[in-house]
């Protein structure tokens, strides 16, 4: 038995491994690797013949000894083999117990039908008709990957309609949905200021007309009572600040705010003596109040009281026992305010010493004047004008209020010759001075005072104060241009400088030496044609002063422009003196940009543009001074900008250009059409701010004048 029991047991292990051999061998065609199998037992493919082969007893053994599942047992392997005889799709099931020695087959399960197609064809179907997720048409692929059934992504070669007369899209349509409101390709066409539908949205200028609904720039405001730019407001910008169109009204002494800046009578001084001095008055309340010392009762203090010349005439100031009982006038303490009395008392009952008695009230010395029912304050004197001795004599509980004086530092033979004019001074704490910028009281500062200069400066009036003008200089040729813009909004500026100009004709002395020339930019009504026209205008070439002014101050000038050609003007004026080398444009080349509205009609010169020539002398100092409110503008083509004329003024022979301009021009950061180049090139000018005090014109031109006209003998 044992060795029979031996016997079976190599019996059974060379029947397995024949069957190994045969799963092996059978599962493979000659050459080939049965679809690129593994070469291990899981892999091959088992024929249903091999099975029928196996030894009765070992199957018996096994089923006898199998009381697991096959699907549970962890010795137990499951993998899928190509059944042979059919196509490679196909699999069968066979389960494998690892754990037996040698290794047994427990399950082998049917032929199924495994992969979905066969690897060894990798497009199974192409260019299938599809549709992209975007929804355009497209193709895609059928494959056979790994077995398995997939599709490419649909392609297209469609895509969003653009603009480019193709059907994108391919729906059939071109262009569908992307043309713009005009039927064309691109961008709507912006909407320009010329009366027609540019962007097709059915309105005409919208959003670049200007508020009076035409084209170009809305007219500036005037102060005439009308909505010039229509902006639903009158006069804005233009009123005075009594709003009111014009200069201000003078302030008199009229207990009224006259200018309209909330002070009442401010500022109104005049010449008034009495017996005492000459000296100013002031006007205070709607009346006038002199500051001079008013004549007094003389009393024992040592002074001119009545101002006669005489001193305590007629009076013992002694505190003698004759003046026991005199009253005599005080203003001090223990008197709170007013003017009070004192006497001369006995110190002692034998009245051996004398001694001056308190100053109080006289109803203190006189009780029987004092009103019925009413109680006598001994403190409290008589109510007088205030004077400068740190006391309250008008009782309004100040001190040395409202109180100037005139004064004047020069010798007394100059007040009042050339420049030098007196100053004031007023009271605080019974000291004359005056308070400086900070504030600060300073005893005698004289305010406000004009002192002769140590010598005289060359600006046409008498700055030593000694009756002749400019004896120590000298005035050089020099040719100087005046450019005024009479745009609408100038009107106060005008009468500003107009003004400067009448006050330096009062002082300057007429010269062959120094010329003047004028030329107006927005200028209207000058030339023929339409009045609405604004030109630039060649008023007067280089003159004397005195028909330089005779001309000016006949003009009547109107002021309702808009354009201001400043740039141009520049240009037109300084072409010959550049030469032809340093001019971009030859004038016969620019022509100019005629306005689309009636408020825009910016299109001449005059004279013509080519018959524009300042008499420029050679030997001459050239300065431009220009006054104008607005940015520099240009309406010529081709345009002239601020650079260009930056490099015609450096070119130039000894040209400086100053300008007069609005405040906020002349506070603006480094940038273009500010005139900061300008001023900034050539000979070098300065910039001025544009204001309606014809004080500051005056003197800022005075000072132009001495930085180019005046040189020392």
């Amino acid at each position: 038995m044992f060795i029979n029991k031996e016997i079976k047991i190599i019996v059974k292990y060379l029947y397995f491994f024949v069957l190994l051999f045969c799963i092996s061998s059978c599962s493979k065609e000659p050459g080939e690797s049965q679809g690129g199998a593994k070469q291990d037992i899981s892999e091959d493919v088992i024929e249903d013949a091999t099975l029928e082969d196996a030894s009765e007893d070992v199957i018996e053994e096994e089923v006898e000894e199998d009381t697991y599942s096959v699907w549970t047992d962890p010795c137990v392997k499951c993998d899928w083999y190509f059944c042979g005889n059919l196509d490679v799709i196909w699999q069968k099931q066979i389960c494998i117990n690892n754990c037996d020695i040698p290794p047994t087959v427990v399950y082998e399960g049917t032929c199924e039908e495994h992969l979905e197609c066969n690897p060894a064809q990798p497009i199974l179907e192409a260019n299938i008709p599809c549709t992209t997720d975007d929804g355009y048409p497209g193709v895609k692929d059928k494959l056979c990957n790994k077995g398995q059934i997939q599709y490419t992504d649909c392609k297209t070669d469609c895509f969003a309609e653009i603009c480019d007369l193709l059907d994108n899209d391919c729906d059939g349509d071109i262009d569908e949905g992307v043309k713009n409101d005009c039927g064309g390709c691109g961008d709507v066409p912006e909407e320009v200021c010329d009366y027609v539908d540019n962007d097709c949205d059915g309105e005409i200028d919208e959003g670049v007309s200007n508020l009076c609904g035409g084209c170009g720039k809305a007219p500036e405001e005037v102060c005439n009572g009308l909505d010039d730019d229509c902006d639903g407001e009158i006069d804005e910008g233009q009123l005075n600040a009594c709003g009111k169109c014009g200069p201000l009204e003078d302030e008199i002494c009229d207990g009224i705010d006259n200018d309209c800046n909330g002070l009442i009578d401010e500022d109104l001084i005049e010449a008034c003596s009495t017996d005492c001095e000459e000296n100013l008055q002031y006007c205070v309340g709607g009346s006038w109040i002199c500051t001079a010392k008013q004549p007094k009762p003389e009393i024992c203090n040592g002074l001119d009281d009545d101002c006669d010349g005489k001193v305590d005439e007629n009076l013992d100031c002694l505190c003698t026992v004759q003046d026991i009982g005199k009253l005599l006038p005080c203003k001090e303490k223990p008197l709170v305010c007013g003017e009070g009395y004192k006497t001369c008392e006995c110190a002692d009952e034998d009245c051996t010493e004398l001694q001056l008695s308190e100053c109080l009230a006289i109803c203190h010395w006189f009780p029987t004047i004092a009103p019925p029912g009413s109680t006598c304050d001994p403190y409290l004197g008589e109510i007088k004008s205030e004077e400068c001795n740190n006391h309250d004599d008008n009782c309004n509980d100040l001190v040395d209020e409202g109180l100037f004086s005139l004064c004047y530092s020069g010798p007394p033979e100059t007040m009042y010759i050339g420049i030098c004019v007196p100053g004031e001074m007023t009271c605080s704490k019974g000291i004359w001075g005056n308070y400086d910028d900070n504030g600060l009281f300073i005893k005698k500062l004289c305010l406000g005072e004009v002192a002769p200069a140590p010598e005289d400066i060359c600006n046409g009036t008498d700055t030593n104060c000694d009756g002749k003008i400019d004896e120590d200089k000298e005035l050089e040729p020099t040719d100087i241009l005046f450019i005024i813009d009479l745009s609408g909004s100038m009107v106060e500026e005008i009468n500003a400088v107009t003004t400067a100009l009448n006050q330096f004709a009062a002082h300057y002395s007429d010269s062959e030496v120094v010329k003047w020339g004028l030329v107006f930019t927005a200028a209207t009504g000058f030339g023929s044609g339409s009045l609405n026209i604004q030109r630039v205008v060649l008023q007067t070439d280089l003159v004397d002063f005195e028909t330089f002014m005779t001309i000016f101050s006949s003009l009547g000038l109107t002021l309702n422009g808009g354009d201001e050609q400043n740039y141009d003007a520049i240009y037109l004026s300084i072409h010959n003196l550049v030469g032809a080398g340093a001019l971009p444009y030859p004038i016969s080349d620019l022509f100019w940009n005629s306005g689309l509205g009636v408020w825009s009609s910016t299109g001449e010169s005059v004279p013509p543009k080519e018959d524009w020539d300042i008499s420029w002398r050679d030997d001459a100092k050239h300065v431009i001074i220009l006054f104008s409110d607005e940015q520099g503008q240009t309406y010529l083509n081709p345009p002239i900008t601020e650079s260009i004329l930056v490099d015609m003024i450096n070119a130039a022979d000894d040209l400086a250009v100053y300008v007069f301009t609005s405040y906020i021009l002349t506070t603006m950061g480094p940038g273009s059409d500010n005139y900061k180049a300008l001023t900034a090139a050539g000979s070098i000018g300065k910039l001025y701010e544009l204001t309606m005090s014809a004080i500051d014109m005056y003197n800022n031109l005075l000072e132009i004048l001495n930085e180019t006209a005046c040189s020392k003998e």
